[in-house]
């Protein structure tokens, strides 16, 4: 059995450049699951089949995997279900899907060989029976700009309830692989291939890197037979490991609220007290979740005084990162929405969270005079997330002003931290964390002495610009960002791990089958 470690030096070893074609099933490969399954789940929820429908369907799926229906009649029975139906319809319910079950179910070993083929300037294309509305969500995020699919007929507008042959299945797929490489002057023979079917065995037969991915049984004998690279990946449904972890935090943040209590009433000294609690909440929460954190560049924020200190937001784990990195140094704001639990939300205040009501702007503008007080006469920085929420993807979603304003007002720098990959760790709409390891990189703090207000959309957009680029969505651009003085400090060697930026289209390319 070979390791994710095994594959990323196998992409390491190859030549650079779009001349390789590395090609990923879906299904199973880089989602947890079945997108088709999702999908009829949600039509039966909303009405749109009925449960004898969905009973087909499973029938239907038991006689392919004996032998008795083939993939064509497959595809046929799951098509007919939209016959009639706008096509706008159906991408809109792909897209809820996706938001509600396949974000969250995206395999972080399949987020690291995709961004290490991405940065050997490889052409990453997806390769699925799956219709192209239930990929081309996943395919943005994680910036693979081609798709060879199966296509459902369409009609001005509207769905026939067929499917375009042959579909994108076993000697299907091997077709629609080849005329992808063609397309775009690659060749199989150099070409990588991650799936975790046997059905699938026509096209890794015929590509230079073959690799099973989570192999059912045939795959994975096959595999074995054939000296392929094969490796499963860690399971993203829920386990008595993840379960104990997630609750262990609140569990954890309690306690140690009370032991900060219990060291401010000892010493008399809040601030103390504070420390204490963060300090030993920070510690046990990456433990229990299995979190392990490689900071990058962190003299930035350890030799800058008190400043705001912005941060991309993708998952709840974002807050103990943060928490992590200023300890008792540490300010921010927070949902209304903690206040609801009156414990948990003493501990967040005891913490240094201060709650705001993000639909009422005039409170909100309000409670910023606590935090300028927390830089200006504490000494502590102030941790916001400039996005308000969490995004569903590694790319930042619109930087709203207060943060920025806060800086103004307070009239100290800004340190921008980027979090990579905390999605690993947890999803929008995942309740559970999961162990990962996560890249936080600290920039060149922001001086911001010089900006004014009539010009503050351009601050912003330049910083929202630096966040871009770190994570790999923009070609490097000149920034009209200045950076802050800093006293003399040895620069870290290391680099993100994430892939160097590349050229690319924002609009998903489908091959035709």
């Amino acid at each position: 059995m070979s390791t994710t470690d095994d594959l990323l030096a196998e992409i390491n070893n190859t030549l650079p450049g779009p001349s390789t074609l590395a090609l990923f099933d879906f299904d199973g490969t880089i989602i947890a699951g079945y997108s088709s399954l999702f999908i009829l789940r949600e039509q039966l929820r909303r009405g749109d089949i009925t449960k004898h429908d969905f009973a087909r369907v499973v029938l239907a799926i038991i006689n392919h995997q004996l032998g008795l229906m083939d993939d064509h009649g497959l595809m046929e029975l799951g098509a007919s279900f939209l016959k009639g139906s706008p096509v706008q319809e159906f991408s809109d319910l792909c897209e809820h899907v996706y938001e509600t079950q396949l974000n969250k179910r995206i395999y972080p070993e399949a987020r690291a060989l995709i961004a290490a083929h991405r940065a050997r300037g490889h052409i990453v294309a997806i390769a699925s029976s799956a219709p192209e509305q239930a990929i081309s969500l996943v395919a943005q995020q994680l910036q693979i700009d081609h798709i060879a699919s199966s296509h459902y007929v369409v009609d001005q507008d509207q769905f026939t309830g067929t499917v375009t042959m042959p579909v994108c299945w076993g000697f299907g797929k091997r077709l629609a692989a080849e005329k992808l490489a063609s397309q775009l002057n690659c060749s199989l023979d150099n070409a990588f291939f991650y799936t975790d079917s046997d059905e699938d065995l026509p096209l890794l037969e015929v590509v230079g890197h073959p690799t099973a991915v989570n192999p059912n049984p045939r795959l994975k004998q096959h595999a074995d037979f054939k000296d392929w690279f094969s490796v499963d990946f860690k399971p993203r449904r829920w386990r008595l490991r993840e379960l104990g972890g997630t609750a262990g935090v609140y569990i954890s943040l309690v306690a140690s609220y009370l032991g900060g209590l219990g060291v401010a009433h000892l010493e008399g000294d809040r601030k103390r007290g504070r420390g204490f609690m963060l300090k030993h909440f920070t510690d046990s929460v990456c433990k229990l979740i299995g979190m392990d954190i490689e900071l990058i560049n962190e003299h930035y924020l350890r030799d800058n005084p008190a400043s705001v200190v912005i941060f991309n937001h993708q998952s709840n784990a974002d807050g103990f990162i943060i928490l992590k990195l200023l300890r008792e140094n540490y300010a921010g704001i927070g949902k209304r929405a903690f206040g609801k639990v009156p414990l948990l939300s003493d501990a967040y205040e005891f913490a240094g969270v201060i709650p705001i009501d993000r639909d009422d702007s005039k409170s909100a503008i309000a409670s910023m005079a606590p935090l300028i007080e927390a830089i200006t006469k504490e000494g502590r920085s102030v941790a916001v997330a400039p996005e308000g929420t969490r995004s569903s993807t590694r790319k930042p979603g619109p930087f709203k002003k207060g943060a920025f304003h806060l800086a103004l007002d307070a009239k100290v720098n800004i340190v921008p931290v980027v979090i990579h990959n905390s999605l690993n760790v947890q999803t929008k709409g995942d309740s559970l964390y999961h162990s990962a390891k996560v890249t936080v990189e600290i920039l060149p703090p922001i001086d911001t002495s010089h900006w004014k207000r009539a010009e503050l959309d351009t601050h912003i957009a330049d910083v929202r610009q630096q966040y871009l680029q770190a994570l790999g969505f923009t070609s490097p651009e000149p920034s009209q960002v200045t950076a802050a003085p800093l006293p003399a400090a040895k620069k870290s060697t290391h680099s993100p791990a994430q892939p160097t930026p590349i050229k690319r289209t924002p609009r998903i390319k489908k091959a035709t089958t």
